[in-house]
């Protein structure tokens, strides 16, 4: 099924609006702050930490589940107010109060200092809004609106993760392994193409294990078969480029 993809939404050739550019961050060892305590906050906090991020929360009075988590050594957190000159050194911000006034300040300062940031059910002062996120082991499942239709980015995803099951889980694990164990280029491209969309994929997804491993041990064997034969034509192309070479100069 081909995707079409666009900068804009056009309606009766006017713009009707932006859409958010969907990425995946890698926050291990980054510093983070949060600022706010309440239950999403909380939700962010575990998310955060559960990324690895270096995370710094800033709050009047924290819930107990971030208490425990700062006790754990898994977070920094003050129990204070938050200033502007909070935003200093770190990576990414989220606001995550009840408070607008807070919301506004710390999104104000977070631009000054060209940090982005996320405010909860403030996306007017977003510089980045976040999906409704399920997983299921290395997949995860993420449905946005653009901070539109929370609660339907949230329904939407319910129902995706529900087609998701182990073997589906498995089945990324395989591919994971391959894509460590062989080398790059596009031959290991079209073998990982033919083990998902293959025969292969489809006996791991119907519970076929035993069939599905035997028919992968005999994929991977052709392919560094063929492989390990290209390698040997190189070196012999470029052994033999050598000889020509030191021919003509002699």
């Amino acid at each position: 099924m081909r995707v079409a993809r666009a900068a804009v939404v056009v309606v009766s050739g006017s713009f009707l609006m932006n859409v958010d550019y969907p990425v995946s961050m890698r926050l291990r060892g980054r510093p983070v702050l949060l600022v706010g305590a309440g239950s999403i906050a909380e939700a962010r906090a575990l998310d955060l930490v559960a990324a690895g991020a270096q995370l710094t929360v800033i709050a009047p009075a924290a819930s107990a589940g971030l208490r425990t988590l700062a006790r754990a050594g898994a977070l920094r957190l003050h129990e204070r107010v938050a200033i502007d000159d909070d935003v200093g050194g770190f990576d990414l911000i989220f606001v995550a109060t009840a408070d607008r006034s807070v919301s506004e300040s710390i999104a104000a300062a977070a631009r000054r200092a060209r940090v982005w940031v996320n405010t909860a059910d403030v996306p007017d002062l977003c510089d980045f809004t976040l999906p409704s996120v399920g997983r299921r082991g290395p997949i995860s499942v993420a449905v946005s609106t653009s901070g539109t239709a929370p609660a339907l980015a949230r329904r939407l995803r319910l129902q995706l993760i529900e087609s998701i099951g182990a073997r589906h889980a498995e089945l990324a694990r395989v591919v994971g392994f391959l894509r460590q164990r062989l080398p790059a280029g596009p031959r290991r491209m079209q073998l990982l193409g033919e083990v998902v969309d293959g025969d292969i994929g489809a006996a791991l997804l119907a519970g076929r294990r035993r069939e599905a491993f035997a028919a992968l041990r005999r994929k991977v064997g052709r392919f560094e078969s063929l492989l390990a034969d290209t390698q040997a034509g190189s070196r012999r192309e470029t052994r033999m480029r050598n000889r020509s070479s030191t021919q003509e100069q002699a």
